[in-house]
């Protein structure tokens, strides 16, 4: 019988796995996505890639994400912040320009290669034969002596026997998706499902260009469009200067139904946008974009019907050891602080190890 089985390969799991192996102990780790990371999306874009999911740590406030970057000698660049802040408030006028601080990011820091190569070097520290994609869990089942797992996958069920479980998954997608037998205990189950998924229901795109013409005007690449027919709501240069990329990034001010009526549209939507704001001699490359409200493994029914909210700590029920330590909860959204954050998921799997032991 497996030790400890963990479900999720996101930063929690695979920060976990890592731990784990460094001591010699007995897991596997299952991943429902056909790749490791979880929220952390990079995707290739020219001579490196962007990140379609977490863009930033910031090391004053996040001493497990500074640390752990160090530890594992990944290279880093601060956020271009200098020049001033465009904002566009009407549809049919064009954008102003207010001098903006440098911090508008709070000293913000990205990865070179970016997020992905995190994920990559957690992953690279992960025995291959003990990770398991494609690996979608539907049930859990207790009893005194062990924990049942049952999966499905490609090629049918799976049923995988363990002293012990890690859930680094996000409680609400647990609550929705996943059969507790015998059932969760109300308090439990209303704090898993009182608990938003960050970033679950938003969009996010990064767009490529010939030239960082922004910046050869004197500009940040940061712009709020705070009108009511905005396709973005705030824009920031997603340049990698190491590499000679070109780039912006925006979250989409549209909420996740709109996005779904608009969706053949949405990319020239974008474009014009991008050219409204920051002019039409901007000549782009490719266009990347990721709505995470159609990600099954990221976004709860709930998610969807809800406003983005931003917890700061996860909830306390959510941070205890369940059936007599059978059951153990992860994810960035159980964090003691940095909910949602890969700080958080950080701080969950630190957790967890401690517990564990």
């Amino acid at each position: 019988m497996l030790d400890t089985a963990i479900i999720g390969g996101g930063v929690c799991g695979l920060s976990l796995s890592r731990s784990l192996s460094a001591v010699g102990a007995d897991y596997q780790l299952f991943e429902a996505r056909d790749r490791l990371g979880g929220r952390v999306l990079s995707v290739p874009a020219g001579p490196t890639r962007v990140d379609l999911g977490p863009t930033w740590f910031w090391p004053v406030t996040q001493p497990l994400m500074s640390r752990l970057v160090d530890e594992l000698e990944l290279a880093s660049f601060a956020q271009h912040d200098d020049g001033p802040i465009m904002v566009l408030s009407h549809p049919n006028k064009t954008p102003e320009r207010y001098r903006g601080d440098t911090g508008l990011h709070g000293g913000g820091l990205r990865l070179v290669g970016g997020m992905g190569s995190l994920v990559d070097a957690l992953a690279g520290a992960v025995p291959r034969e003990r990770v398991h994609l494609g690996h979608v869990l539907e049930a859990v089942e207790l009893d005194d002596a062990k924990v049942l797992l049952r999966f499905a996958r490609g090629d049918g069920g799976l049923t995988v026997e363990a002293r012990r479980v890690v859930l680094a998954l996000p409680p609400r997608l647990l609550a929705e998706n996943v059969r507790f037998t015998p059932e969760l205990p109300a308090p439990l189950r209303q704090a898993m499902t009182a608990t938003p998924t960050w970033m679950a229901a938003q969009a996010k795109a990064v767009l490529t260009y010939r030239q960082p013409s922004w910046r050869e005007d004197g500009l940040s690449g940061n712009a709020f469009v705070t009108h009511g027919q905005a396709v973005f709501g705030e824009i920031f240069d997603a340049s990698d200067p190491l590499h000679g990329l070109s780039a912006l990034g925006a979250f989409l001010a549209l909420p996740a139904g709109a996005r779904a009526r608009f969706a053949a549209e949405l990319p020239l939507l974008i474009d014009k946008q991008i050219a409204q704001v920051f002019g039409e001699h901007l000549s782009r490359v490719e266009q990347h974009y990721k709505d995470w409200a159609t990600d099954r493994f990221t976004c709860s029914a709930r998610d969807r019907e809800e406003r983005p909210e931003h917890i700061g700590s996860g909830h306390p029920l959510l941070r205890q050891p369940y059936a007599r330590g059978q059951v153990f909860f992860g994810a960035a959204e159980t964090a003691s602080y940095a909910a949602g954050y890969l700080e958080g998921a950080l701080d969950a799997a630190r957790r967890i190890r401690r517990d564990l032991a």
